[in-house]
């Protein structure tokens, strides 16, 4: 669901806990840069809340990165409404886990799982499953990418495992896993194709396979433009040819690039 606004306690986490607005997401000015994963859609207007050098740090930046700043509001003792540390969760999953969780999920009746997450960037589609009782791995190429999972699941309470691992060396890359080792295997915004052999061969009988990225069409608005990297109409259909496909749709983005929404279950 769309936020009509955010809340952004740009103060230190040591301040925030002593005392906060109801509904704030602690992140400190100077940590936005490399917590934008955590950020709301940009599309969402924000209201920050801190000191005059936090505010002038955090609304110049999210100004330059495209984001609508409607209100800052100077830190008071007397606006303290929370004491603790619970900060809110402004960020939402990929469209694709979102319906599966909230939709798919309660019409199969899927009690969740081992999980793999290929190319998880900062893991927001893993801990969202993680969430939702999936033991989810995320693998990606950067270590610094995965110090921000591990930060994000343990904002959420959670757990992920891990794994740092380059997944275009022309091999199998999950050399590591057994064949049917996973129940749910999805990938957002990345697409190599000679995975999917090695992806067919992790999933158990009856598995899901979720696939949400960029499709033929997305070069007419911005990138990726390299036809290696955009999906054509119907492919994945055409690669799990004969499995039970779930959903094959095509979502828009506000810019107009086209995403697949993919879900397919495994025979």
């Amino acid at each position: 669901m769309k936020l009509k606004q955010a809340l952004i306690d740009c103060r230190t986490y040591a301040d925030f806990c002593q005392g906060h607005l109801a509904q704030a997401c602690n992140i400190p000015a100077h940590e936005i840069p490399e917590r934008m994963h955590e950020l709301p859609d940009a599309s969402v207007p924000l209201v920050l809340c801190g000191g005059a050098t936090a505010l002038s740090q955090a609304s110049q930046f999210l100004t330059e990165k495209g984001y609508q700043v409607v209100e800052q509001h100077l830190w008071q003792p007397e606006f303290s409404q929370q004491i603790g540390c619970v900060s809110q969760r402004l960020w939402q999953p990929s469209p694709l886990i979102w319906q599966f969780v909230m939709q798919t999920m309660p019409q199969l009746d899927l009690p969740g799982g081992k999980g793999l997450d290929i190319a998880c960037g900062a893991g927001r589609d893993a801990v969202f499953l993680a969430m939702h009782g999936w033991q989810m791995t995320g693998i990606d190429v950067k270590p610094a990418t995965l110090a921000r999972v591990a930060q994000l699941a343990e904002s959420q309470d959670v757990q992920v495992e891990t794994r740092c691992l380059d997944l275009e060396t022309g091999q199998d890359p999950f050399v590591m896993f057994d064949d049917a080792s996973f129940e749910l295997i999805t990938v957002a915004r990345y697409l190599h194709r000679p995975l999917f052999p090695y992806i067919k061969r992790l999933l158990k009988p009856n598995g899901i396979f979720l696939y949400h990225t960029f499709m033929v069409g997305s070069e007419v608005f911005g990138s990726p433009k390299n036809p290696n990297f955009l999906l054509k109409e119907n492919e994945l259909a055409q690669v799990f040819a004969g499995d039970a496909v779930l959903c094959n749709e095509v979502l828009h983005l506000p810019d107009g690039r086209p995403m697949s929404m993919f879900m397919v279950k495994i025979k």
